[in-house]
């Protein structure tokens, strides 16, 4: 029987993509306005250069990028706490959760418990679940945090189980990411659920989940499907 339903947080609960790029972009324009001679364009391909290079949730990334400029003391922390500035109130406005999600989690939570398993860092993961509205409806939270290890190890799903007190065959995870959410939660046996809609690159002859949906509010058929077995 299924007792619990656990989900990545960014891009299957968030549109955490979006965010994270239109912020870049505000950070960008933002370092122009306060004297930097570079195109936005340069200056947002460097910050997800950085990314690619050091991770999404790397938090030097505006003090790397402008280290490589000659900029005196004065103007690198001026731009970088404009960038700063600039990229946390972007953020703020659109931090919201993706279509459906309240209503479907609301009707889960009535039957279900309901987690988070997530790569981002704890004060990170936080943030995020409050100012979208989604704090109230997760325990356990876990996050990098919590274990210093990231998905598809499978000690942050072995984790989140531990604190629910739930077996891998009672729960489900949903996740957008194939290499990391869905072979981390297959490793430990736990039935998985694809978001496709999240996915940045989805490959069909990489997806090896058990359920997959296009719409966060179909996880509900999955879990009937689930039930009916």
């Amino acid at each position: 029987m299924l007792k619990a339903i656990l989900f990545d947080l960014d891009n299957t609960l968030l549109d955490f993509m979006k965010f994270k790029k239109e912020s870049a972009r505000a950070a960008a324009k933002a370092i122009i306005h306060s004297g930097l001679r570079e195109s936005e364009s340069v200056l947002y391909s460097k910050i997800f250069a950085i990314y690619d290079s050091k991770g999404i949730e790397y938090q030097r990334t505006f003090h790397d990028l402008l280290s490589e400029y000659s900029l005196s003391p004065h103007q690198l922390e001026h731009m970088k706490q404009a960038a700063i500035i600039a990229y946390t109130k972007k953020k703020y406005s659109l931090l919201r959760p993706q279509p459906k999600v309240v209503r479907t989690l609301s009707s889960l939570k009535s039957s279900y418990k309901l987690g988070i398993v997530t790569d981002a860092p704890r004060d990170k993961a936080w943030q995020r679940l409050v100012l979208s509205g989604l704090d109230l409806f997760f325990y356990p939270v876990v996050t990098f945090d919590d274990t210093f290890e990231e998905k598809p190890s499978s000690n942050p799903f072995k984790r989140a189980l531990e604190l629910l007190k739930a077996r891998p065959d009672e729960a489900l995870f949903v996740g957008d990411n194939t290499g990391k959410d869905i072979l981390g939660a297959k490793r430990v046996g736990i039935a998985t659920c694809l978001a496709r809609y999240g996915c940045l690159n989805y490959s069909p002859e990489e997806d090896v989940a058990d359920y997959r949906i296009d719409r966060f509010e179909e996880v509900k058929k999955v879990v009937d499907e689930i039930e009916k077995d």
